[in-house]
């Protein structure tokens, strides 16, 4: 990782968070000390949603809402734990300079900066689309002051609720809401920070270990498929001395092994990764998938309804609608790109020039190869279903498929 990235993770405290020489309290980095005081926060708050789904029954448009923020908010305490609880482990990854790569000399440092540069990026990508939503939401209540937030009863009748950041009432009435609706402010204030905060630490640190490992990956495939033919053009195999010759073919022969050992390497690291990670990143996807259908069925419901406050809370999250998009693409698009590169290994070492190889650097391509078809190590989140690039485009076109059928719907009735 070069010092560009070191520096802004510094500058978003990640670097202080997984730092196991930060300054500590009683045996605690002092950050996760700060962090869990907010977090708890959010968690007791979430906690309480229940009580206010079971109250809004009656209304399906904010029962989905509030379900959204719920399963949301516990998405965001759960990736932030978990950051916290495996801080020693994450820190090794974000160490990466420290492993990898062995004593090998024909690497392609260039795809490494590559990677660095999109995974920068990417990562800036990430934050404003974070930005644009955290700015909506949190000056809502100042551009759309005059109005309110229609909310059905049990009983039938209807409350109107000053629009705030998320509207977290719970079982508040509208005269209670509205007459302390600053104190209510504050605390989505608070709500809406730590939120934002927890999400985009962990986002950050997978997505910085997911291009890390990425480019990795890919650098020790290009020096596979390259292998021979610039150690040891053809020409130099037709040499009439046995000696000279030899040496070649054991310089050939440790090159590889260097290769298949930093694969090795790779995929020991891609396992512990997947270990830490991989109940975060399935939840992500599922509740990704799911906040895409809630947003178009509150957008299909607010505007066939035609009531203002359903209408506003649709603008409010078509604005994150961006953003839920990209993290589910991006995990998406990583891993399944994981995947082809793990695969894509066998494929390299059959294009580099094994035919000029001696029998014994022959022998070892077969048993690596062999060895790395053997090996289904995939982010799945069924038995079947892989986490790739096809995922997305099916979540894609499902979300869209249910908007069609909610139009058309509304359209008939």
């Amino acid at each position: 990782m070069d010092s560009k990235t070191l520096t802004f993770l510094r500058l978003m405290g990640l670097y202080q968070i997984l730092d196991p020489n930060t300054v500590k309290i009683y045996g605690y980095n002092i950050h996760h000390i700060v962090i869990m005081i907010f977090v708890s926060f959010l968690f007791v708050v979430s906690m309480l949603f229940p009580i206010g789904l079971i109250y809004l029954r009656n209304d399906i448009t904010a029962f989905l809402y509030y379900g959204g923020c719920l399963s949301n908010f516990m998405l965001s305490c759960f990736k932030i734990f978990k950051v916290m609880y495996c801080s020693k482990d994450i820190w090794k990854f974000i160490d990466v300079t420290r492993y990898y790569l062995n004593t090998y000399k024909h690497y392609n440092i260039n795809v490494l900066k590559n990677w660095d540069t999109r995974s920068i990026r990417a990562i800036y990508i990430y934050i404003m689309i974070w930005l644009i939503g955290f700015i909506s939401w949190f000056s809502s209540p100042y551009i759309l002051n005059e109005y309110t937030v229609k909310i059905r009863n049990i009983d039938g009748s209807y409350s109107n609720y000053r629009v705030n950041i998320f509207n977290i009432y719970l079982i508040a009435s509208d005269e209670t809401y509205n007459m302390h609706f600053y104190i209510f402010y504050i605390i989505e204030i608070i709500i809406h920070f730590c939120y934002v905060y927890s999400s985009v630490v962990s986002d950050i640190i997978i997505i910085l270990i997911s291009f890390e490992i990425n480019s990795r990956m890919e650098i020790i495939c290009i020096a596979c498929g390259s292998l021979n033919y610039n150690i040891c053009p053809k020409e130099g195999l037709s040499d009439s001395n046995v000696i000279k010759l030899k040496k070649r073919y054991d310089v050939i022969y440790d090159d590889l092994k260097i290769l298949i050992m930093d694969h090795k390497t790779v995929i020991r690291k891609l396992q512990d990764y997947y270990a830490i990670f991989r109940p975060v990143i399935l939840v992500q996807i599922f509740i990704a998938s799911s906040s895409h259908i809630v947003i178009w069925f509150v957008a299909v419901m607010g505007f066939v309804k035609g009531d203002l406050g359903s209408s506003i809370l649709s603008i409010k999250l078509f604005t994150v609608h961006p953003l839920v998009s990209f993290q589910l693409f991006v995990m998406c698009y990583l891993f399944g790109s994981m995947n082809e590169k793990k695969d894509s290994i066998i494929f390299a070492l059959y294009s580099s020039n094994w035919t000029e190889m001696d029998m014994k650097c022959k022998k070892l391509i077969l048993l690596a190869m062999k060895m790395i078809s053997s090996n289904n190590l995939k982010l799945k989140f069924t038995s079947t279903k892989i986490v790739d690039k096809e995922m997305f485009t099916h979540t894609m076109s499902f979300c869209y498929s249910i908007f069609s059928t909610l139009v058309n719907y509304n359209k008939t009735n």
